[in-house]
C-alpha cells in the first residue's frame, strides 16, 4: 500500500533532456540492436469524461467491480461509461467531510475505507453508499490521532491501519469503533518525521511495515515491536533515503521501497540489505526519476515503478528499466510524465492515475500483438519509415522494406541491425531507398523491388546488390524500373510484376527477363501492365493481380491469360478490378484481397478457367474495411486481413469475424499494400505507416473474465431517481400504477473496451424472447401491468465472453386502487343498485320497449347471417388446416397421420373384397398394396459433419428421388427423421422388387448437392411387405401390423446395408438365402415366413454404406 507524495506544483524543476546518439550510413550501417521499447497503447480518462478533477490520486475496485477513483476534489465512482462524484457534505452527520481523497482500501464487508486530507477517515457502505466519517476529537482518548490522512490499510485480521501526518501512526476496530495510537519515535529520529507515515503494508508474514519521513519500520503485530531502517551516507547497503512513499512485497517476498526523491530500494529480508535504484540522465534504463510514487506488480509479474517523471517496467534479469512517458504528439501515450497512483483490475487492466490529466488505462493483451514501432527502425530522429515489405531467411534474419528509409536488417539472434541505403557513388548499393517488395529466392539471396530503381538481386553475406534495370533497347531486359512485386514460382522462377511494363520473368540461370506485355483487347492476353501480387495454385498455374485490370490466371503450357473482371451485374463476379493481395491456403484454396470490393473466395479449379466464380465477404459480414491489403493463414484456417481500418479475423469455417483495431495494439490504424509476410513456424508479420506488428497467431489471447453486470441507472418518465440506488433493490423492485415509464440502464464490467460490451435482456412475464440490445444499455418498459416480473439481462465483454447468469431484478407492478378487490367489489355493488333502479323504469317504458324489441329482432336476424356467413368461412379454413395437419413441414410429404387416416380406408376396402368368399380372389396374385419402409444409413454423421441445414438438404433430395421414382397413385410420406415409407397402391407384388430396386439404386448411385457445395453420397436400407399377405390376413392384420412387419424387415436390410429385403406372401418361396431367426422379430407371420424361406431379398455386395463426399 502507497501513500501519495506532496501535490507536484507547476513550478517543479525542468525536465532534463535527454539526448540520444542514432547511427546510420548512407550505403550500411550496423550497430548493436537493444531491446525494442514495446509501445504502450493508452485511452485517457480526464475531467472532460467527467472525473471530478485531473489528479488520480488514489484508485480501487469494489466487490461488485465498480471502479473508484480518489482526487483532489471528490470521490469518483465509474462503471466503465459514466462518472458519478461524490463531494464533501457540510453539516450533518453523512457524507464526505474532506474532497481530497488520498488513499483507498476494501472493507471485508464490500464497502470502501477512504483517507482523506483534512476529513479524517471514512467508510463507503456498498451498495448504499451511505458515508461515516471519524474525526479527530481532543477529547476523546480512544479516537482516531488526526484528521489529515495519507493512507489506509485494510489488514487481514479486520483491523484497519491509518497513516496520518504529522499524528503518526493508528489501528482502527471497526467491531468496537476504537483506535489504538502507535508511537514510532524511538529516539534515532526527529519526531515530527516520524509522525508523517506515508506508506502501509502487510507482509505475507503479517507483519505491519510503515513509510515514514523518518525511514522505514517493520511492526510485529503480536507483541508491537518495532524495527527501524534508515539511510546511512557510510553504508551503500542501507536506504536510499529516509522519506518513504511507498511499499510492495512481490511474489518472491522482496520488500520494495519507493522513497521521495532517493529512488528505489529493494530489501533482502535474509541479510537486511538494500539494493538501490536510482535515476541516471545518461543512462536510459535506469530510473526515470528518482521520486518514486507508486509500485505495482501485475498478474504476469511485471513490476511497474510510477514516478513523478513517467511509469518504469523493471526487467528483473537484465537490472533495467523500459520508460514510458508523455508523447505531446500522440494522444494515445501516457497521459501525464507525473503520476501518483497505479491499480490492476480483476480483468489485468493497468490504471495509470496522473496527477495533471487524470487517468490513462492500459490494456496489456495488445502486448500480444507485438507491436514495432517505426521510431524503433527510423535511421535518424527526422525519419519515421512506412514498412512496405518482409523475407526472413533461414538463419532467421529478418529484411525490412521500408518506403525512403531504405532496407533494414535485422539479426534476432545478434541482436544487431544493418541498415542498406542507395549511394549514387557505389553501383553495388542499393538502387533506390522506396523499396516495394522483398522475396527471398532458395539459394538465400534477396531479390528487392524498387519504386524507380529495378530490381536488386543482394547477397546477404556480402551486401553486395547487382541491379537489372529497363533497356528499351535489350529486350531481355527487365520491361519497367517501378516494380511493385516480386515472386519465386515452385520452378524457381522469380517473377517481377513492373508498375506500366507488365510482367518480367527470370528463369533461373540466366540474366534476361521474358517479358508479359499487357494486351488486353487479345484473347488470352494480358488485362493490365500495373501488376500488384502473384500467388502459385496448386495446379502450377500463376495468379496475377493487378491495379484496375482485374485479376488474371496464367497458365504456364499454353502461355496465355485467362481475365476475371468486375461485373456488377453478376453477383459471383470479382469483387474490384485492383487486387491488392492473393493467397493459396494450407487446402489451396485461392482468396483475393482487392481495394474497395473486401475478400473474395475462388470457387473452381484453375485448370477449368472458364467456370470460376467468385464468394465474396465484405464489411456488409463484419469485416473492418473492404480494403484489403494483405492475406495470411494461420493453422486452424482463419484468414488474418490487413486494411485500411485495422485487422480482420475471418473464419470461413463459420463465417465469423473479429476486427482489431490500434487500441488492440495495432501499429495503426492502416496497413501498407504488399507489407505481410508469414514464417514457416507460422508467425506473421503486417507492415503500416508507424511500424509493423508480429505475432504468433495461436498466442493471441482475448480476455476471458466473464464480466458482471450491474444495474447503474432507475429512470421513471426518464427522470433519474436517486433516493436509492439501483443494487439497494435486494428484495426487488416495486412499481406503482402511476409509474407508466420506466427505464433501466446496466453496464459489464469489463474496462477492456466498454463501448464494444454488447447486451441482451428479458422481461420474464412480459417478453416471450430475448431482445439484443447491441451496444446500447437502457432498457425500458411502458405501461406495464400490475403482476409480478423478473428483469434479466445478460452481457459479454468486448472478447465475446458472455455473463449468462447476469442479472435478475425481480419487479411487481402493484394495481391501480381501482383494478383492487375491494374496488371491484363496489363496482358489483353499485351495478346491483343500479339494476334495480332500472327494473323499476323499466315498468314504465314496456310499450316503448317493444317497439324497440321487433327493431332489434330485425337486428340480431341481420347479424346471425353475418355469423353464419362466417362460420362457413371458418369451416373452409378449417379444411386448409386439416390438409396441412397431413404434410410433412419440411419435404411437403404426406406425414404418418396422413397413414393411418386415408390409408386405413384402402385396408377397408380391401378388407371388404376379400370378405366375399365367392369372390375368389387369390392374394398371392391380387395387385393391392406393397408397404415399404426406407430408412437411410448414416444419416446422423451428415448432420454431425455438415450441420442440421445440411441433413435437411439431403432429405428433401431424397424426397425428389422417391417421388421419381412412384407413381402419382402411390403415397410417399416421411415417416420421422430419416425414414420414408412408400405405399404403392395397384401394384402387382411381381413389380415390388422392380420398384424396390429402382429406388435403392437410384438413392446410392447419386451424388447429393449440399448448400454450400459439398457433394455426398449415401445409401439406404428398404424392407416391403405386400398386403395382404395370405387368404385370411385383411381379415385378421391391422395397418399397425402391416408397418411393423415393413419395419421389422427393413431393419434386417439394415443388418446388410443398402439393401431390400421383403415379403410378398406365406406361400410363395421368394428367397435367395436363409436368415438368422434369431436377429429378426419373432411375430407370428414373419416368424413363420422364415421358417418356410419366403422371405426376398436384395444385397449390394462390398458396398460403402457411410455418407461420404462424392468424387
Amino acid at each position: 500500500m502507497r501513500a501519495h507524495s506532496e501535490t507536484f506544483g507547476k513550478h517543479d524543476m525542468a525536465r532534463i533532456q535527454q539526448c540520444c546518439v542514432l547511427l546510420f550510413m548512407l550505403l550500411a550501417s550496423a550497430c548493436v540492436f537493444a531491446a525494442d521499447t514495446r509501445p504502450m497503447h493508452f485511452d485517457q480518462l480526464t475531467a472532460s469524461d467527467g472525473l471530478s478533477q485531473s489528479s488520480a490520486v488514489s484508485i480501487a475496485q469494489d466487490a461488485r467491480g465498480i471502479i473508484w477513483i480518489g482526487t483532489e476534489n471528490g470521490l469518483n465512482r465509474f462503471d466503465g461509461y459514466e462518472f458519478e462524484q461524490f463531494r464533501q457534505q457540510r453539516g450533518g452527520d453523512g457524507g464526505l467531510k474532506s474532497d481530497f481523497i488520498y488513499d483507498i482500501a476494501n472493507a471485508e464487508d464490500g464497502g470502501l475505507w477512504i483517507a482523506t486530507n483534512g476529513g479524517g477517515l471514512a467508510k463507503l457502505e456498498l451498495p448504499s453508499a451511505n458515508i461515516t466519517s471519524w474525526r479527530h476529537d481532543p477529547q476523546q482518548a480512544d479516537g482516531i490521532a488526526g484528521n489529515v490522512l495519507r493512507t489506509v490499510l485494510a489488514d487481514s485480521n479486520g483491523f484497519v491501519w491509518l497513516g496520518l501526518r504529522d499524528a503518526g501512526l493508528d489501528r482502527f476496530d471497526p467491531r468496537t469503533e476504537t483506535f489504538t495510537h502507535y508511537a514510532l519515535h524511538d529516539g534515532g529520529a526527529d519526531k515530527a518525521a516520524a509522525d508523517s507515515v506515508y506508506a502501509l503494508l502487510e507482509d505475507s508474514a503479517g507483519d505491519v511495515w510503515v513509510g515514514s519521513d523518518s525511514g522505514l519500520y517493520r511492526l510485529n503485530t503480536s507483541d508491537g515491536s518495532l524495527v527501524a531502517y534508515r539511510h546511512d551516507p557510510q553504508d551503500e547497503t542501507s536506504l536510499s533515503g529516509d522519506r518513504i512513499r511507498v511499499l510492495h512485497e512481490d511474489r518472491a517476498g522482496n520488500l520494495w521501497v519507493g522513497t521521495y526523491g532517493a529512488g528505489l530500494n529493494r530489501l533482502d529480508r535474509n541479510t537486511g540489505k538494500f539494493q538501490r535504484f536510482a535515476h541516471d540522465s545518461a543512462n536510459a534504463t535506469t530510473l526515470s526519476h528518482d521520486r518514486v510514487t507508486d509500485i505495482l506488480e501485475d498478474r504476469n509479474e511485471r513490476l511497474w515503478i510510477a514516478t513523478a517523471k513517467g511509469l518504469n517496467l523493471y526487467n528483473v534479469e537484465a537490472g533495467e528499466f523500459t520508460r514510458y512517458t508523455n508523447n505531446p504528439a500522440d494522444p494515445h501515450s501516457l497521459g501525464a510524465d507525473a503520476i501518483a497512483s497505479l491499480y490492476e483490475d480483476r480483468s489485468g487492466i493497468l490504471w495509470v492515475g496522473t496527477l495533471t490529466n487524470g487517468i490513462s488505462k492500459w490494456n496489456p493483451q495488445t502486448w500480444g500483438l507485438g507491436y514495432q514501432s517505426s521510431t524503433t527502425l527510423a535511421a535518424s530522429e527526422d525519419s519515421k519509415p512506412s514498412i512496405t515489405s518482409f523475407a526472413k531467411s533461414a538463419d532467421d534474419t529478418l529484411y525490412i522494406g521500408t518506403f525512403g528509409d531504405g532496407l533494414i536488417v535485422r539479426d534476432t539472434a545478434a541482436k544487431a541491425v544493418t541498415r542498406y541505403k542507395h549511394d549514387a557513388a557505389n553501383p553495388r548499393s542499393l538502387s533506390d531507398n522506396r523499396i516495394m517488395s522483398l522475396a527471398m529466392d532458395r539459394a538465400g539471396k534477396l531479390w528487392v523491388g524498387t519504386m524507380s530503381g529495378g530490381l536488386d538481386y543482394l547477397d546477404p553475406a556480402t551486401g553486395s546488390a547487382q541491379n537489372f534495370r529497363h533497356d528499351a533497347g535489350d529486350p531481355g531486359s527487365l520491361s519497367a524500373n517501378g516494380i511493385m512485386s516480386v515472386f519465386e514460382d515452385s520452378n524457381g522462377n522469380i517473377w517481377a510484376g513492373t508498375f506500366g511494363g507488365g510482367i518480367s520473368v527470370k528463369k533461373p540461370g540466366t540474366d534476361s527477363f521474358l517479358r508479359y506485355a499487357a494486351n488486353p483487347s487479345a484473347a488470352g492476353g494480358l488485362s493490365s501492365s500495373r501488376i500488384t501480387s502473384f500467388a502459385e495454385a496448386p495446379s502450377g498455374h500463376i495468379w496475377i493481380g493487378t491495379d484496375a485490370g482485374g485479376l488474371n490466371l496464367f497458365d504456364p503450357k499454353t502461355g496465355e491469360f485467362h481475365v476475371y473482371r468486375s461485373d456488377v451485374d453478376a453477383p459471383r463476379s470479382l469483387a474490384s478490378d485492383t487486387v491488392y493481395a492473393l493467397h493459396v491456403d494450407a487446402k489451396g484454396s485461392v482468396w483475393v484481397g482487392t481495394r474497395g470490393g473486401g475478400l473474395d473466395k475462388v470457387v473452381g479449379s484453375a485448370a477449368d478457367p472458364d467456370n470460376i466464380e467468385f464468394l465474396n465477404v465484405s464489411q456488409k459480414d463484419g469485416l473492418a474495411n473492404d480494403v484489403i491489403y494483405g492475406i495470411q493463414s494461420d493453422d486452424t484456417g482463419r484468414l488474418w486481413l490487413s486494411t485500411n481500418f485495422g485487422i480482420s479475423v475471418f473464419d470461413p469455417a463459420d463465417g465469423t469475424v473479429k476486427n482489431m483495431h490500434r487500441r488492440d495494439g495495432l501499429q495503426s490504424e492502416e496497413f501498407n499494400f504488399g507489407a505481410h509476410y508469414q514464417t514457416a513456424d507460422g508467425q506473421m508479420y503486417f507492415g503500416g505507416i508507424n511500424g509493423f506488428n508480429v505475432f504468433d497467431p495461436d498466442q493471441i489471447k482475448t480476455q476471458q473474465a466473464v464480466p458482471p453486470v450491474v444495474l447503474t441507472g432507475f429512470y421513471k418518465s426518464n427522470d433519474p431517481i436517486k433516493s436509492d440506488l439501483p443494487e439497494d433493490f435486494e428484495n426487488g423492485l416495486e412499481l406503482s400504477h402511476r409509474d407508466d415509464r420506466v427505464s433501466f440502464e446496466v453496464a459489464a464490467l469489463d474496462y477492456a473496451a466498454p463501448q464494444q460490451n454488447r447486451y441482451k435482456y428479458q422481461l420474464e412475464g412480459f417478453d416471450e424472447e430475448w431482445i439484443d440490445l447491441g451496444t446500447r444499455r437502457r432498457i425500458t418498459y411502458t405501461d406495464l401491468d400490475d403482476g409480478d416480473y423478473v428483469l434479466r439481462v445478460q452481457a459479454a465483454n468486448s472478447a465475446g465472453v458472455w455473463n449468462t447468469d447476469g442479472l435478475a431484478l425481480p419487479i411487481t407492478v402493484k394495481p391501480a386502487p381501482w383494478h383492487t378487490w375491494w374496488a371491484y367489489f363496489l363496482y358489483a355493488a353499485a351495478v346491483a343498485l343500479f339494476g334495480l333502479a332500472i327494473l323499476r323504469l323499466h315498468q314504465g317504458r314496456v310499450r316503448r320497449e317493444e317497439a324497440y324489441s321487433l327493431r332489434l329482432e330485425q337486428e340480431v336476424a341481420l347479424r346471425s347471417a353475418k355469423l353464419a356467413e362466417r362460420n362457413r368461412e371458418l369451416k373452409e379454413i378449417n379444411k386448409l388446416l386439416e390438409k396441412s395437419s397431413l404434410s410433412d413441414p419440411l419435404t411437403g410429404l404426406r406425414n404418418r397421420r396422413f397413414v393411418f387416416e386415408e390409408v386405413s380406408k384402402d385396408l377397408k376396402t380391401i378388407s371388404r373384397k376379400y370378405s366375399d368368399e365367392e369372390a375368389g380372389v387369390d392374394p398371392q396374385d391380387s395387385a393391392d398394396l406393397v408397404f415399404m419402409m426406407i430408412d437411410l444409413d448414416n444419416f446422423k454423421p451428415i448432420n454431425d459433419t455438415y450441420g442440421h441445414a445440411a441433413g435437411d438438404q439431403l432429405l428433401l433430395d431424397i424426397r425428389d428421388v422417391l417421388l421419381e421414382a412412384c407413381r402419382e397413385t402411390d403415397f410417399v410420406v416421411r415417416w420421422g427423421g430419416d425414414e420414408f415409407v412408400v405405399i404403392a397402391r395397384q401394384t402387382h407384388k411381381s413389380e415390388s422388387e422392380a420398384l424396390a430396386e429402382k429406388i435403392r439404386s437410384q438413392i446410392a448411385e447419386r451424388a447429393f448437392e449440399l448448400q454450400d457445395g459439398q457433394l455426398i453420397r449415401t445409401t439406404c436400407s428398404i424392407g416391403f411387405v405386400a398386403y395382404p399377405l395370405y387368404e385370411g390376413h385383411a381379415k385378421n392384420a391391422n395397418l399397425d401390423d402391416v408397418i411393423n412387419l415393413a419395419d421389422c424387415l427393413m431393419y434386417e436390410a439394415k443388418r446388410q446395408r443398402n439393401a431390400w429385403v421383403g415379403m410378398l406372401g406365406i406361400n410363395e418361396a421368394v428367397t435367395s438365402r436363409g436368415f438368422d431367426v434369431d436377429s429378426v422379430d419373432t411375430s407370428s407371420v414373419l416368424f413363420r415366413a422364415r421358417r418356410e424361406g419366403r422371405i426376398l431379398e436384395h444385397v449390394v455386395e462390398g458396398t460403402d454404406t457411410r455418407a461420404v463426399p462424392a468424387g
